[in-house]
């Protein structure tokens, strides 16, 4: 790896294990108490929390910490100390899944991005500096980001992925000037070296304390002393040897989640932290430039099984109102959930971000010369797609759907139901004038069979046949018995009454039935 040009970027969340539970709390801010719910008038920073690992405590916030309750704690001395104490087990496939939605959201300054569990990313940040016009903007955008967002983090810059690291442990400045990696960690503690424990012991009881003391030993004598792996580490600590890392799927996914202090037993109290992470949905797929048609809500209780509440757009959308909007409703419906301790969402399925184009003056409409219109006007098109998603989500998504041409002769199966956010097939045109037959617009689901007379039809008197015949051949491996022909002459006919009706001659039978009804 040349470390000439090379810049990395390390966020570490030291208190993840905590603020997984508290990041969606009230955190203190003045007027959004009352806006919460009364489960959520408790402030995560007056209430003490602890988080618990076999037991023992290895996280608390402040308020715990001004009650005596220290790491390594058991969970019956941190209860002697304050009854009020609430208690969460550490949870890592919790702080894996934080960690990877803030890789994903950290996918707006570089596509270069490296999970490093259980608390870190490492960013790629070479490319983008002037982007973004400088370091100093570039952090500040990042710590705000995640701060808004209820985390805390430490940032530190240096030439290559370890150093960096390194300089965020041991809280050393960022090195800005393409100084050597040796030379920026000169002061460094040697207990922040990503290193086997017992290697830092031995270089403690030889009386070295900081990586400059390290660095005067020789090579060879460490190498010896310390073995190839230990070598190989600082090779690429200083960049001389190339450290390859495994940045993050471009594909997009998003997943957040809000814990509460205390258990939710109106749904009507979740507004707030529903608005909260369809804010952060809505700032995450403005930065990824994209849309969404599907989210997936997940109200989950410790002693009741989780319910799962889908979302369906009649089209993609950003905005995080109407989504607020359609969750409202769906959440109405539900009477099956007792109470929630915590609240996610996820977002799988994704659509580049379209910009919405109407006419240039509201109200107009440009023809093309057959009389066909260019477009409808963007504002009438998102009060149609507002009143579609209405009914979606207070009627269900089995109950609204819309129609599309499906590539096959048949005409029972040469249309299909097309739910919210499907893709509508592409179907294949030809200029052949026997494609441009006239279809009725009402097709029986079953054929109704007619009555003859010498051989004509009859529905209420004799049919009189108007066009035809269309002979269509039938799937005829859809019967067990290939060798049956399966063919049917179509003919469109006039009703004494004068309305216009579809019917066959099925020929294997010479029967003849009514499949239509013409509008």
């Amino acid at each position: 790896m040349s470390t000439s040009s090379s810049s990395w970027l390390c966020i570490w969340l030291s208190r993840l294990p905590l603020e997984v539970f508290t990041r969606g709390q009230a955190n203190g801010n003045p007027g959004r108490e009352h806006e919460t719910g009364e489960h959520l008038q408790q402030d995560s920073k007056l209430v003490p929390i602890v988080v618990m690992e076999h037991r023992r405590v290895i996280q608390m916030n402040a308020t715990a910490a001004q009650l005596g309750v220290a790491v390594g704690h058991s969970m019956d001395t941190t209860y002697a100390l304050s009854d009020q104490v609430i208690c969460y087990e550490r949870k890592p496939e919790k702080e894996w899944q934080t960690l990877s939605y803030l890789s994903q959201w950290t996918y707006q300054f570089t596509p270069n991005i490296s999970l490093r569990s259980p608390d870190m990313l490492l960013l790629d940040i070479s490319g983008c500096l002037m982007l973004f016009d400088g370091l100093d903007n570039l952090k500040d955008q990042i710590g705000s980001g995640l701060q808004s967002m209820g985390f805390n983090a430490y940032l530190g810059v240096n030439r290559t992925p370890q150093a960096a690291i390194c300089t965020t442990l041991g809280g050393l400045p960022d090195n800005r000037n393409n100084t050597s990696v040796e030379r920026s960690l000169h002061t460094l503690q040697i207990q922040h070296l990503q290193t086997e424990p017992e290697h830092i012991k031995s270089l403690s009881r030889l009386g070295i304390s900081t990586f400059g003391d390290m660095t005067r030993l020789p090579s060879a004598s460490l190498n010896r002393r310390f073995g190839v792996y230990f070598n190989d580490y600082l090779c690429r600590l200083l960049g001389t040897r190339p450290d390859p890392l495994k940045f993050i799927s471009e594909k997009p996914h998003f997943h957040s989640e809000i814990n509460f202090l205390s258990d939710v037993t109106h749904l009507e109290s979740l507004v707030f932290p529903v608005r909260r992470l369809l804010s952060e949905l809505e700032a995450f797929l403005l930065c990824r430039q994209l849309s969404t048609s599907h989210l997936t809500w997940r109200l989950d209780h410790r002693s009741h099984p989780a319910k799962s509440v889908s979302l369906f757009l009649a089209a993609p959308g950003h905005d995080a109102r109407m989504f607020l909007t359609l969750t409202q409703l769906k959440f109405e419906q539900i009477d099956d959930v007792a109470e929630v301790d915590s609240l996610s969402l996820t977002v799988q399925n994704f659509q580049p971000l379209q910009a919405q184009s109407s006419d240039l003056f509201h109200g107009t409409r440009f023809a093309q010369k057959e009389g066909s219109s260019l477009g409808k006007s963007g504002i009438e098109s998102d009060q149609e797609i507002a009143l579609l998603n209405i009914l979606n989500a207070r009627l269900g998504h089995d109950a609204c759907f819309g129609l599309c041409m499906a590539d096959d002769h048949r005409p029972e199966k040469a249309w299909r139901q097309l739910r919210f956010g499907g893709q509508v097939p592409t179907t294949v045109t030809t200029d052949d004038p026997a494609d441009h037959n006239p279809r009725p617009v009402f097709l029986l689901n079953t054929p109704r069979f007619l009555n003859a007379d010498n051989g004509e039809p009859r529905l209420g008197g004799p049919l009189m046949l108007v066009r035809g015949p269309e002979r269509i051949d039938f799937g005829w491996w859809d019967q067990p018995d290939i060798d049956t022909p399966l063919a049917r002459d179509y003919y469109t006919a006039r009703q004494t009454t004068g309305e216009l009706v579809w019917v066959f001659k099925h020929l294997p039978s010479d029967r003849w039935f009514l499949h239509g009804v013409f509008a």
